[in-house]
């Protein structure tokens, strides 16, 4: 809106309504853009940090760390981390630990909590960001 637009009090309504939704607008862009460049990141971080056994299962679990991106029902963006199949089963037992064939017990490896919390301080930021630059 131009500072030199003079508005009649009965449209003043109307004008912030339209000035609010493109708020909104932009906002929610530049939300997605942070969102997919920190799901991008995690699993970039994640490939390159989680624990695999090369005798086993070699790089497949590694090669199928993967994000998606959702739309829902109110047209906001969802990005979603996950294992392709058949490794998705494999990363509760990698993150959390399991009996050893051996008798001994791998206590797990918490490089999903630790990109987590290198990503998340980043991405909150630059949401915070997103919402006071607006347009």
């Amino acid at each position: 809106m131009s500072n030199n637009l003079v508005i009649r009090p009965e449209a003043i309504g109307d004008a912030i309504s339209e000035q609010l939704e493109l708020y909104q607008k932009s906002v929610e862009t530049k939300v997605d853009k942070c969102a997919a460049k920190a799901a991008k990141e995690l699993v970039r971080i994640t490939k390159d940090t989680a624990s695999f056994n090369a005798k086993h299962h070699g790089r497949h679990f590694v090669n199928c760390i993967a994000s998606k991106k959702e739309k829902s029902r109110i047209g906001v963006s969802t990005y979603t981390w996950y294992v392709k199949a058949p490794c998705h089963r494999l990363t509760h037992l990698l993150v959390n630990g399991h009996p050893m064939p051996n008798g001994e017990h791998y206590d797990g490896d918490p490089f999903l909590k630790d990109a987590c919390d290198k990503i998340l301080p980043e991405f909150e930021e630059n949401v915070k960001k997103a919402v006071k630059d607006g347009n």
